[in-house]
């Protein structure tokens, strides 16, 4: 033994591995795969299936190798008579009361339960005593539904629940021959990754509602994917028949996910086959309706429009590929010569290019691997269970089982709160206050715990809100303690638009723009003073997702001619003037960069609706319909430019990210072929050889192949573990655009540029409150005004109403100029100001909940019915001050209109208020009126 490493033998192999490593893993890279049940490599070890039971030399009985380490000198046979004896005797046992419905079991022909049976088990059963029965297919929630017969009560939804997810909706009750798997007094399933426990059970007893009678594994074809919601990226396996997506399962990769997704991306792709996407471009006419038209006779109404326009304007959504992030900025940077580009919308005004003072770097210098190996994390940004699911597991298994400390600074509670170490809870507009307060150590309680290695994450909070004082704060922190940086943007294409320069003033590779251009405001601002003569939306929703409705409906309503690349007939290409069809994920080839910028590559699965193309495509048609052509005929072409013209990405290579998987265990491909590691000739499942499965040559068809084991996928995505492009040089000193001036009194350093200010600018409440569980100096700990809200502007031109929007021609909305409140919504221009003293202002916090009325989501018929309803959330102090309770209705307003919504009570600070940004039947850009806006409360 040295180094760590001890030697053992496995079946007569001498085998080198790390000390305290766990048998099963060990044999399983060696090719040597122990079957097993229970265990699962994300989750400890129970040893309670007893399926891998191996012979150890010097061990009076079998040993489980799931929970025995590795050690020197050890000599193990999974082979040995007796262990293959207690194997066929333990699915013996398994089958006593599995009521073998494999041809009406969804998890045919991909069961580990139905496959070991064939390879590891008895051929008969002597037991002939009654099955046990229960009620069958139980729908626990929306999503999941439960068949106990099935059970093999191996724990791993429930290990999932309480250790992964920390939901404990689902557990084992009773006792004894009536141990069953179940909910809670018939409570729901209620968890964001209830599907997870679908994809780990053995059997089938957890099965998908969505998919469930769907298909058979065998009539799949299935490709890898990135999920194209969040920021974290989650590998995914896309699986279709008959050209329509029908599943989605996670891809484990320990970099990125572990072996965990959300439900959202998860049960989130039905919108890929939507009867609603757009097919073909669309061109409005005279009579003011949209037509159907050729792309010739679009792009050349475009193109003529461009050659004659001075003044354009380019919005780019965040759900775009990198490709299409690299066409979107040199379309307007190259060919239209505009730096009016954002792609800033739902975090509009983020200000993500002053993270660059760290390292040269507009995005993360942090992985999520950081996160596990950091002594404390200091988070400042939305509540990452709704808006970055994944991160959110990731960040609770550094604390749980890593031993992190966590420090939550927030406004309000959320869901980190009840794993931190310190909950920070500042005041309105504090944040950046409460950043300082642990940069200078101000509570010592508090600082003290901000050790070495440190991670700071930083996300923007809430829609409309500056966060450039937060921003500015998060990055002296990250400065001064030599910490690590992790910027939380949210969603799946929002940091490939800024390394590729889809940025007012970022070029790519982080350069700074030779001009600096209108950010998102700036250009709908533009539009709406009869400014702007063209303005190009590409994946783009401003309707739905810019924190300003009435700024969007000014800007529409200025006649500006649109263009408009676009999935589906939104709000937003209601108001277009011509429409171009885009491409989903699932249809394409491409990459995604996540939120620690690690590009991970899409591959096609289904053909795109009609002749709907890919946006970087869209783009390049443009400019060679402009006389700019880019040579690109593919997207080989696109990344052969990224590497020769973005320095960040020169050294990338996508035949990493791309990379085939080695096939594994050969053996296994043969229905009929002797298996070293078993002394029989074996059955390679129902049917025996599958037609596909990258054993066979397909690569990443998983789940078509035996063993059809979780685990394995596990081997496969290491294969495929994305790239994280370098780091330019660090900007010299003089060019930092966010080092702070010295602070009087500031603690003493060599480095001028790491102090700072106290700030004077606290909007609402003056000096930030810290309140937490620990004493806090009297320098930064003081009793704001519950009612204040000076120093917030309620700033962005002229009120005005969203035009009413109704169905025209191939199904997209057509422009009214019409006003129509939507829900409960009513104009208080004159109301408001007569309110009595039961009306008060308040300080809008806002944010998206993981399931809401998103242009994907709505399309997704598995989700839509979960997005809650609207309501607001008050401080307990402040609802009684207005006669408020739980479940009350208040009337909000702002921005010229109202709300009737229901009230809820919340760890929340005085002077704010809390309302969830786009849930069904209503938006919150509606009250929204420029940065940092107010809105009024009221009993009705």
């Amino acid at each position: 033994m040295s180094d760590g490493k001890v030697t053992l033998t496995i079946n007569g192999h001498d085998v080198e591995a790390e000390e305290n490593r766990l048998l099963i893993d060990v044999a399983e890279e060696l090719g040597v795969y122990v079957p097993r049940f229970c265990y699962h490599p994300g989750m400890k070890s129970v040893a309670v299936c007893r399926m891998c039971l191996v012979k150890v030399e010097g061990s009076r009985k079998l040993l489980p190798a799931c929970a025995t380490p590795v050690t020197d000198g050890m000599v193990v046979d999974t082979v040995d008579e007796e262990a293959v004896d207690a194997q066929e005797g333990m699915l013996e046992f398994l089958l006593i009361n599995h009521p073998l419905d494999c041809p009406i079991c969804d998890r045919a022909g991909e069961c580990p339960l139905q496959d070991q049976t064939y390879k590891h088990g008895p051929g008969s059963s002597r037991y002939i005593e009654p099955k046990r029965t229960y009620e069958k297919a139980l729908e626990i929630s929306d999503l999941v539904v439960l068949d106990r017969e099935r059970c093999v009560l191996c724990w791993r939804c429930v290990r999932f629940s309480e250790e992964i997810a920390g939901d404990a909706f689902i557990q084992l009750i009773d006792r004894g021959a009536g141990t069953q798997v179940l909910t809670f007094k018939d409570d729901p399933f209620d968890s964001y990754f209830s599907g997870n426990t679908i994809q780990i059970c053995p059997v089938g007893a957890l099965l998908s509602k969505p998919y469930r009678f769907v298909s058979r594994p065998w009539d799949l074809t299935s490709a890898p994917s990135v999920c194209s919601y969040c920021a974290v990226g989650c590998p995914l396996t896309n699986e279709a028949r008959a050209e329509k997506v029908v599943r989605c399962q996670a891809l484990p990769n320990e970099n990125v996910n572990d072996f965990w997704v959300c439900d959202k991306g998860r049960f989130g792709y039905h919108y890929v086959s939507s009867e609603e996407r757009l097919a073909s471009p669309l061109v409005r006419t005279d009579a003011d309706e949209f037509e159907a038209t050729s792309w010739g006779r679009a792009l050349d109404v475009v193109t003529g429009r461009l050659r004659t326009a001075r003044r354009i304007g380019i919005i780019a959504g965040a759900h775009l590929t990198t490709e299409d992030a690299y066409a979107v900025s040199k379309l307007a940077k190259k060919t239209l010569r505009t730096s009016d580009v954002d792609s800033r919308l739902q975090d509009a005004g983020a200000p993500y290019e002053r993270a660059a003072a760290l390292s040269g770097v507009a995005g993360s210098t942090a992985t999520l691997n950081d996160l596990e190996s950091a002594r404390t994390i200091v988070w400042v940004g939305p509540d990452p269970k709704e808006v970055l699911p994944v991160l959110y597991l990731r960040l609770r298994k550094s604390v749980l089982e890593e031993g992190a400390k966590l420090i939550v600074v927030s406004p309000r509670r959320i869901s980190l709160d009840a794993i931190a170490t310190h909950v920070i809870r500042c005041d309105v507009g504090g944040e950046a206050e409460a950043v300082d307060g642990l940069t200078w150590g101000f509570d010592t309680a508090v600082a003290g715990d901000v050790g070495d290695p440190l991670v700071v994450c930083w996300g923007p909070s809430s829609p409309g809100r500056d966060e450039g004082p937060i921003v500015d704060a998060v990055v002296a922190l990250a400065r001064n303690k030599n910490a690590k940086l992790l910027v939380c943007p949210p969603h799946a294409g929002s940091q490939g638009m800024i390394d590729m320069g889809v940025h007012p003033s970022l070029d790519p590779g982080y350069t700074p723009s030779d001009s600096r251009g209108k950010d998102t405001r700036g250009i709908l601002q533009a539009a709406a003073a009869g400014e702007l003569d063209i303005l190009l939306l590409i994946g783009a929703d401003p309707v739905a997702d810019f924190p300003d409705g009435g700024l969007v409906a000014r800007a529409f309503g200025s006649g500006v001619f649109t263009v408009a690349v676009e999935l589906f007939p939104t709000e937003s290409v209601a108001h277009a003037d011509v429409v171009f069809p885009s491409a989903a994920y699932a249809e394409r080839e491409g990459t995604f960069t996540n939120l620690e910028r690690r590009i991970q590559k899409l591959e096609p699965l289904t053909a795109p609706p009609g002749s709907a193309s890919e946006p970087w495509r869209i783009c390049s048609r443009i400019a060679h319909g402009l006389g700019d052509d880019w040579g690109w005929a593919g997207f080989n072409d696109v990344w052969t430019e990224i590497r020769a013209t973005v320095p960040t990405h020169a050294h990338v290579d996508l035949t990493w990210a791309g990379q085939e998987s080695r096939p594994l265990s050969l053996h296994y491909e043969s229905p009929f072929q002797p298996d070293p590691t078993h002394g029989r000739s074996v059955s390679a499942g129902p049917g025996a050889g599958y037609p596909k499965g990258h054993r066979s040559g397909a690569p990443f068809h998983t789940g078509q192949n035996w063993p059809l084991s979780w685990e394995l996928r596990g081997f496969e995505a290491r294969q495929r573990p994305g790239i994280i492009p370098s780091r330019p040089p660090e900007p010299p000193a003089g060019d930092d655009p966010v080092s702070p001036a010295p602070a009087p009194g500031a603690p003493a350093g060599d480095d001028a540029a790491l102090r700072l200010i106290p700030r004077t600018d606290t909007p609402a409440g003056g000096d930030a409150s810290l309140r937490s569980g620990t004493p806090l100096s009297s320098a930064f700990a003081s009793e704001a005004s519950p009612s204040s809200a000076k120093g917030w502007s309620r700033t962005g031109g002229e009120d005005g109403d969203s035009p009413e929007v109704k169905a025209g021609k191939s199904g997209v909305p057509e422009r009214s100029g019409e006003s129509s409140p939507a829900a409960t919504w009513h104009s208080v221009e004159d109301e408001f100001p007569s309110f009595s003293e039961g009306r008060r202002s308040f300080v809008l916090y806002t944010g998206r909940l993981l399931y809401d009325e998103g242009a994907m989501v709505s399309k997704t018929v598995a989700l839509k019915s979960l997005a809650r309803r609207p309501f607001v959330e008050l401080n307990e102090e402040d609802a009684k001050e207005l006669g408020l309770s739980e479940g009350d209705e208040a009337l909000v307003g702002g921005n010229g209109v109202r709300a009737t919504l229901e009230v809820r009570l919340g760890d929340i600070a005085r002077g704010a208020v809390f309302i969830p940004y786009d849930q069904p039947g209503w938006r919150a850009n509606s009250i929204i009126r420029g940065v940092n806006p107010v809105v009024e409360v009221r009993h009705p």
